[in-house]
C-alpha cells in the first residue's frame, strides 16, 4: 500500500515537471508577460502595503496610540509622517524600523510582546535633512521659559558621565504634548545627589537673567527687580526655598515592569553600565526607575491661614531647619498662630484684611529668621534669634538703613501700643455696663485688637498693627461719647506717612538726590527750600509712593529757564530728537534715525513761548517755522501735515495693546503660566512707548521706527504667553490678590 502510493507520488512530480517545461517551451512568450505581471502586480502591493502602513490611521489601530496621534495632530510635528521620526533616514533604515514593526505585530499576537512596549527616535532623525541642523543647535543658545539652553553643551559633552541623546530631554510623557520637552529630565540631572554635584544644582547655572521687573502673584502694583537684590549678594534661596521636591531615588521593583528574564534580575550592574544600555544607547525615561524630582514655586491655597495647614500637612521634610512650610515639624499650629495671622493681615477684627508686601511676595518665615549664605560652593543656613540678629536680614536684602527702619518701627509699635493703652483705661468698665449694649461691643472689639497686636509683634506686618491700634484708639473715643453724649471724640491719626514710617530712617530723603527720568532729583531743593509735601510728587502708599507728577513747568519754565537743562526733565524728547535709546528683543541701547535739525536747532529755537512762561501753541511753534526758514509760509503748514503723519502712527491704540496684553500677563500668573518671557519684551515695549511720549513731531522717522518695534514685541509678547509653567499657582476662584 504505501509502495504503491509513493509510486502514484514519484510520476505525479515528474510528470508535472514534464509538462511545465514542455509548457514553457511552447509558451515561454506568454510566461514571461505573466511573470511580468505578476512582479508588477506583487511591488504594487508591496508599495500599497507600505503607504498603508505608514499613515497613523494604521497606527491608531492599537488602542493605546490614541492619545499619542492626537497629541500629534495638535503639535508642530503635525505635517511630518510617523516614518520620518520612527524610522531612521534611507532606505536601509526605514526597511530596518518595517522589520522591527511587522516583529512587534507577530508578538502581539502570539503573547510575548514586553510588558513595557516602547518605541525609541534616533538622533539622525531628528537630524535629517529639512528638520533638525546640528549646525543649528550647536549655534548659539535659545531661550526656554526664562531659562538660556546650549543644545551644543548638552548634546556633544557628558552630562554627569552620560551622554545623551535628543530623546533624553524631549519625550512622551506630557498628557496631550507630543515630544515636548520634559522638564523632569532637566530636574533629575541638575538636583540629584545635588550635595555633590554644587556647580551644576547652582540657581544661576540656569536662571541667569537679570529680568528688568516682574511682577508678584498678579499685583501690577508690586513689580520685582531681581537684579537689584542679585548685586546685594542676596542668595537665591533666602526667598526660594523648599522648591525642589523629590530626591531621585530608585524605587522598588522597578525592573521587572520592563524585564522578566531570570538572567538579567539576577545580574549585578554598575551605574555606568545601567545608564550607559539604558540611556545612551536606548531611551528609557528617567523616571520609570527613579522617584520623581519636581522644581516650582509652590503658592498657597489661600490667605487664610488654616487654608495654609494643607500644605504644611503635605510639605517634603527638609533636614529639620526652621522653614515655614515645616512648622508642623517641630511646632504645633497654635504656637506661632497670632504672628502668622499678623503677617498674613488676617486677624484683626472688623479692619479689612491688609497682608504684608512681603506675604505677598510669597516670603516665609525663613526669609528673615535663616540667612543664607556660600562657603567653597556649598549653601548653609544658620537660624537668627534676638531683634538685632533677625534685623540683620532687613539691610542685607535692601540695603544699608533698612535694620535701623526696622528699630524705628519697633519704637512707633511701642508708642501706639502705650497710646492704646491709655485710652483703652479712659474707658470706665462700670460706666460701659450702664451704657447702650452697642458700647460693650465696640470696647471688646478694641481691647481684642489690642491685644492681637500686642501678641502677635506687630513689627511682622506694621501697616496692620498700626491700622489695628487706631481702630481700638477711635473705638474708646466712640464709646466715651456714648457713655457722655457732651464727649467731644478725638480724631485719630496714625504715624503711616511717608517720612514719618520709613523715609525718616532709611535715608535722609530730605537731603539725598534720587533718580528722576535720567536725573539725579534733588530733595532738599524741593523739600527743604521749596516746601513741597510728599503727596504733592508722590501717589499714596497703597501704590507704594509712585511718581505721578508729570509737569516741572511752574518753576522751570519762565524766569526758571536755564536752571536746568531741557533734556534733564525732557529726556524721552531728547532721546526720541537725537534716535536714541530705542528698544529690541534685548537691548535698550538701539539707535535710529536722527533729526536733521538735532545738530544745528536748540529747544528754544522752536519753543519760543517757554521762556515767558506761556504754554506752547500751534500757533507759535508754526511762526517759529516760518521765522527760521525765510519767511516761508510752507513750514507753517509742514507743522499740520506732521499733526496727521503723527495721528496716523495710532501711539494710543498701541498703548491700549499693551495694557490688554499686560491684563493677560497678569491672568496667566494666576494660572501658573509661563510669563516671564512676556514681561521682558512688554518691559521694553513700554520703554519704546515712554520715547514716543516725547511727542513724535520732534523725529518722525525714528517714531515710525519705535512704532515697528513695539508692534513686533507686542506680537512676540503675545506669542510668549504660553503654558505649561514650573511656577505652579491657584485656581482664579481661590487667588485673592
Amino acid at each position: 500500500m504505501i509502495g504503491r502510493m509513493w509510486t502514484l507520488l514519484v510520476e505525479f512530480i515528474r510528470d508535472f515537471f514534464h509538462e511545465a517545461a514542455r509548457g514553457s517551451r511552447e509558451h515561454w512568450k506568454g510566461l514571461l508577460v505573466f511573470a511580468a505581471v505578476s512582479f508588477c502586480v506583487f511591488i504594487l502591493l508591496i508599495v500599497l502595503l507600505l503607504k498603508a502602513t505608514a499613515s497613523y490611521k494604521f497606527c491608531g489601530m492599537c488602542h493605546n496610540m490614541g492619545t499619542y496621534i492626537e497629541s500629534w495632530k495638535q503639535s508642530s510635528h503635525k505635517e511630518v509622517s510617523c516614518l520620518e521620526c520612527h524610522f531612521e533616514p534611507g532606505v536601509w533604515g526605514e526597511l530596518k524600523g518595517k522589520w522591527k514593526a511587522q516583529t512587534h505585530v507577530v508578538m502581539k499576537i502570539t503573547g510575548t510582546a514586553p510588558p513595557r512596549p516602547h518605541t525609541e527616535i534616533a538622533d539622525s532623525s531628528c537630524l535629517r535633512e529639512g528638520c533638525h541642523s546640528n549646525t543649528e543647535l550647536v549655534a548659539g543658545t535659545i531661550n526656554f521659559k526664562g531659562v538660556e539652553f546650549s543644545h551644543n553643551t548638552h548634546l556633544n559633552n557628558l552630562r554627569r558621565g552620560k551622554k545623551l541623546k535628543c530623546v533624553s530631554c524631549h519625550s512622551q510623557i506630557v498628557q496631550g504634548e507630543h515630544l515636548t520637552v520634559t522638564e523632569t529630565t532637566c530636574f533629575m540631572c541638575h538636583f540629584y545627589d545635588k550635595e555633590n554635584h554644587l556647580e551644576i544644582s547652582d540657581c544661576q547655572t540656569c536662571h541667569t537673567s537679570n529680568r528688568t521687573k516682574i511682577y508678584v502673584d498678579s499685583n501690577a502694583d508690586m513689580p520685582f527687580v531681581h537684579k537689584d537684590y542679585i548685586d546685594r549678594g542676596v542668595n537665591c534661596e533666602q526667598c526660594h526655598f523648599g522648591i525642589i521636591y523629590g530626591d531621585g531615588h530608585i524605587m522598588d521593583n522597578v525592573c521587572v515592569q520592563c524585564h522578566s528574564e531570570p538572567h538579567l534580575l539576577e545580574g549585578s550592574y554598575s551605574s555606568e553600565k545601567m545608564h550607559f544600555n539604558h540611556v545612551t544607547a536606548h531611551k528609557v525615561e528617567c523616571f520609570r526607575c527613579h522617584a520623581n524630582i519636581d522644581h516650582y514655586i509652590a503658592r498657597e491655597k489661600s490667605n487664610k491661614y488654616l487654608e495654609k495647614q494643607k500644605i504644611i500637612k503635605t510639605a517634603v521634610i527638609n533636614s529639620g531647619l526652621h522653614y515655614d512650610n515645616n512648622c508642623a515639624k517641630c511646632h504645633t499650629f497654635s504656637q506661632h498662630d497670632n504672628i502668622h495671622k499678623m503677617y498674613a493681615g488676617d486677624g484683626g477684627t472688623e479692619v479689612k484684611e491688609m497682608p504684608s508686601g512681603m506675604y505677598r511676595a510669597h516670603l516665609d518665615c525663613a526669609s528673615c529668621h535663616l540667612t543664607v549664605y556660600d562657603v567653597d560652593g556649598a549653601t548653609n543656613k544658620i537660624k537668627r534669634t534676638g531683634f538685632n540678629e533677625l534685623i540683620k536680614s532687613c539691610a542685607e536684602c535692601h540695603g544699608a538703613g533698612y535694620d535701623d527702619m526696622a528699630k524705628h518701627w519697633k519704637e512707633i509699635l511701642a508708642k501706639e501700643l502705650s497710646k492704646t493703652k491709655k485710652s483703652l483705661a479712659e474707658v470706665q468698665l462700670d460706666q460701659i455696663e450702664n451704657a447702650a449694649p452697642e458700647a460693650t461691643h465696640i470696647y471688646k472689639i478694641a481691647r481684642k485688637n489690642y491685644d492681637f497686636v500686642k501678641n502677635s509683634y506687630g513689627i511682622h506686618n506694621i501697616d496692620y498693627a498700626l491700622a489695628l491700634l487706631a481702630d481700638s484708639r477711635d473705638r474708646c473715643e466712640k464709646v466715651l461719647a456714648i457713655i457722655d453724649p457732651a464727649y467731644q471724640a478725638k480724631t485719630i491719626t496714625s504715624p503711616t506717612g511717608c517720612s514719618e514710617l520709613c523715609h525718616s530712617c532709611v535715608e535722609c530723603i530730605e537731603t539725598k538726590p534720587v533718580p528722576f527720568g535720567d536725573v539725579q532729583f534733588p530733595h532738599d531743593v524741593h523739600v527743604v527750600d521749596e516746601g513741597l509735601d510728599c503727596l504733592d510728587c508722590h501717589s499714596s502708599r497703597d501704590h507704594h509712593g509712585q511718581t505721578i507728577l508729570k509737569n516741572c513747568k511752574d518753576c522751570h519754565h519762565g524766569e526758571g529757564v536755564g536752571a536746568v537743562e531741557c533734556a534733564d526733565c525732557h529726556s524721552a524728547t531728547y532721546n526720541l530728537f537725537h534716535g536714541q535709546n530705542a528698544c529690541d528683543e534685548i537691548s535698550c541701547d538701539i539707535k535710529g534715525t536722527v533729526d536733521p535739525m538735532a545738530a544745528d536747532v536748540s529747544c528754544t529755537d522752536c519753543h519760543t513761548e517757554v521762556g515767558e512762561d506761556k504754554a506752547m501753541t500751534d500757533a507759535a511753534l508754526k511762526q517759529a517755522c516760518i521765522g527760521c526758514h525765510d519767511d516761508n509760509p510752507a513750514y507753517g503748514t509742514m507743522v499740520d501735515e506732521w499733526r496727521q503723519e503723527v495721528e496716523a502712527l495710532n501711539i494710543e491704540g498701541l498703548k491700549s495693546d499693551l495694557v490688554q496684553i499686560q491684563k493677560s500677563v497678569l491672568m496667566a500668573i494666576r494660572n501658573g503660566d509661563y510669563t516671564y518671557g512676556a514681561q521682558d519684551l512688554l518691559n521694553n515695549a513700554e520703554k519704546n512707548l515712554k520715547l514716543l511720549d516725547g511727542n513724535p513731531i520732534h523725529n518722525l522717522e525714528f517714531a515710525k521706527e519705535l512704532t515697528k518695534k513695539i508692534t513686533g514685541l507686542l506680537e512676540q509678547a503675545r506669542k510668549q504667553l504660553q503654558r505649561h509653567s514650573t511656577i505652579k499657582t491657584l485656581s482664579d476662584k481661590e487667588y485673592k490678590y
